[in-house]
C-alpha cells in the first residue's frame, strides 16, 4: 500500500516530491545528457536538480554554476540560449573528463548533429 501512495504522489499533478537522483559526478553528466536530449526520467527531474542545494560540495558546486544558466535557458534572444547550452556543455564535459566519460564537444551546431 505504501508503494501505491508513493507512486500517486510522485505522478499527482497536485503534489511533488522532490527526487535526487544525482549521487556521483558520473550521474551528474548523465542527467545533463537526458536534459540536453529531452529524455528526463520524469517531467521534473531537470528542476529537482538545478533548484536545491545538493549536500556533496563537488556536485554543489557544479549544480550553482548550471542554475546561474537557467535564465538564458528562457531568453527570447536564440544567441542567449545557445551559449547556455555551450557553457552546458562545457561544464558537463569537464566532469565528464575528471570521471573518465566520454566528452560531448561545445558546438551547439555538433549537438545537433548528436540528436
Amino acid at each position: 500500500m505504501f508503494d501505491r501512495i508513493k507512486n500517486w504522489l510522485r505522478r499527482s499533478p497536485h503534489v511533488h516530491i522532490r527526487q535526487n537522483g544525482v549521487s556521483s559526478p558520473r550521474d551528474l553528466v548523465n542527467l545533463i545528457d537526458r536534459f540536453i536530449d529531452g529524455k528526463l526520467s520524469y517531467e521534473l527531474e531537470w528542476d529537482d536538480f538545478v533548484s536545491w542545494e545538493h549536500d556533496q560540495p563537488n556536485i554543489e558546486s557544479v549544480r550553482s554554476r548550471i542554475a546561474d544558466l537557467e535564465p538564458l535557458f528562457f531568453a527570447e534572444n536564440r544567441d542567449d540560449r545557445k551559449q547556455a547550452l555551450s557553457r552546458l556543455i562545457a561544464e558537463r564535459d569537464r566532469v565528464a573528463t575528471m570521471c573518465g566519460m566520454t566528452p560531448r564537444g561545445t558546438s551547439p551546431d555538433s549537438i545537433q548533429a548528436q540528436r
